[in-house]
């Protein structure tokens, strides 16, 4: 395995990098899908790359040490113990909530990956090391969709033809893909009225118009009327965020303490980006220890997201590229009797979040959301 010698950092060292890493994961995600809803799982994707660490060998394991922070780790076993940790931590749920991850290393049917590796992929990082046919595109679609289906406890989930064009087809031998999916499903602790659900007008975020001279001109924003869940008085956490010209509030799911959906609107009805811009620099975990109990008013939408996309350019522009070329070395996942070298294709990743009445089905347990719909108040309405 990859070796690491260096001193461990404290548990909020830890937090700190992993929250580095989620921004500048939801950065580099923005650039290709500036117009999309966003979610992700920063704890499952870090726990691939780290996984992908220890499997590899040389200059691919040096620069995987070197992006992911990997130094504050006392040792390998040190890190697997915390990575092991935090995943059991995310699916040991309550009885109402359903969480599984679904995390592949998916290998051509002629490659095999060593026992020990195996064994540390699904004891440590909940990661199967999976023999696939790459023969062609429906044949590896089929197998990815029944895997899916399998994790999301028959939510439905398939591979969208987006995400498989940043696959070529065939995939050329020794080329492996890594798929991380979420599906996460919990009732709310304090569940919205079915018949006080109704149509009211929402303001969808501006979008920059293409102009001449390549300036970019605000267009004018759009009313539509969607459906919305209303409660009157709602007591939960909230918070007047005036350095952000925000509010935050808290809608906690049931039975779970650590379980909660955080939404942060802007005061003013344009104010979406540059809120955003401003949480990246922020700590969440800050924000939320400055609220307090209050009796809200609460207008949300129902809303659905299905988010996939590729990693592998947005990890390149953070500086993970050797394990996407043919200089990866992945000496230490592989058997001894390989001789060819192992390359990854690329980093699928897979998130669907809904929010209705009841709560929400199918999302990541780490979320970002980057939401165009949204708005609340001590009146919170998120039109």
């Amino acid at each position: 395995m990859a070796s690491n010698n260096s001193t461990a950092a404290n548990g909020n060292g830890a937090t700190n990098v992993a929250t580095d890493l989620s921004n500048e994961l939801l950065r580099g995600i923005v650039t290709t899908h500036d117009t999309d809803n966003i979610i992700i799982s920063p704890l499952q994707l870090e726990a691939l790359l780290t996984l992908l660490y220890l499997g590899s060998d040389g200059g691919t394991a040096e620069e995987l040490q070197r992006v992911l922070q990997l130094k504050r780790f006392a040792s390998n076993a040190k890190m697997a113990n915390h990575f092991a940790t935090e995943l059991q931590l995310s699916t040991d749920t309550a009885a109402d909530t359903h969480m599984q991850l679904c995390s592949e290393l998916l290998l051509p049917m002629e490659v095999e990956v060593g026992d020990e590796f195996r064994k540390i992929a699904q004891k440590y990082f909940h990661t199967t090391a999976l023999q696939r046919d790459f023969s062609s595109i429906s044949k590896l679609r089929a197998q990815l969709d029944e895997d899916l289906a399998k994790a999301a406890a028959g939510y439905g989930w398939c591979i969208g033809d987006a995400l498989l064009s940043t696959i070529t087809a065939p995939v050329v031998a020794s080329t492996a893909i890594v798929l991380a999916a979420v599906h996460f499903q919990s009732k709310w602790f304090l569940p919205f009225s079915a018949y006080r659900t109704g149509l009211y007008d929402f303001q969808q975020s501006a979008v920059e118009a293409p102009a001449a001279h390549d300036v970019p001109q605000q267009a004018p924003p759009t009313v539509v009327t969607v459906p919305m869940l209303f409660d009157d008085d709602m007591f939960v956490k909230f918070a007047e965020l005036r350095e952000l010209d925000a509010r935050i509030i808290e809608l906690p799911y049931e039975h779970d303490d650590e379980l909660a959906m955080l939404v942060v609107l802007p005061n003013q009805r344009d104010g979406l980006a540059a809120l955003e811009k401003q949480l990246e620099t922020l700590d969440l975990n800050a924000l939320t220890e400055r609220m307090q109990m209050e009796s809200v008013q609460v207008l949300l939408p129902k809303f659905k997201i299905d988010f996939e996309c590729s990693l592998r350019r947005t990890l390149e522009q953070l500086g993970i590229t050797t394990i996407f070329s043919k200089a990866a070395n992945f000496k230490n996942m592989l058997r001894d009797n390989t001789t060819d070298p192992l390359i990854i294709s690329d980093i699928l990743h897979k998130v669907c979040i809904e929010v209705n009445e009841s709560g929400t089905e199918g999302a990541s347990s780490v979320v970002i959301l980057s939401l165009s719909l949204l708005s609340f108040s001590l009146q919170t309405n998120c039109d």
